[in-house]
């Protein structure tokens, strides 16, 4: 019986990669000794983190409407010419 039926990974995104970024993925995961799945998914979450809260240390938490508040400059990368 699994305590947390949400906690399955059951969601599934394909993705496509080129032979050369498929071969540094598996040189990465055979390094570390897990699955390149494992990889994948820790990086895609490692840089949804940072895109997230590295610029906006606090996210303005909507406690009335249950969701979490972040600026969308967070998401789209715009760049500022001197």
């Amino acid at each position: 019986m699994i305590p947390n039926g949400k906690k399955v990974r059951d969601n599934f995104v394909k993705i496509s990669l080129d032979y050369y970024e498929n071969q540094v993925i598996k040189a990465h995961a055979e390094l570390a000794g897990l699955e390149p799945s494992k990889i994948i998914r820790q990086l895609a979450l490692t840089k949804l983190n940072e895109l997230m809260f590295n610029d906006q240390p606090i996210a303005m938490i909507l406690p009335a409407q249950n969701k979490v508040e972040l600026p969308m400059s967070n998401f789209f990368a715009t760049q500022q010419v001197a």
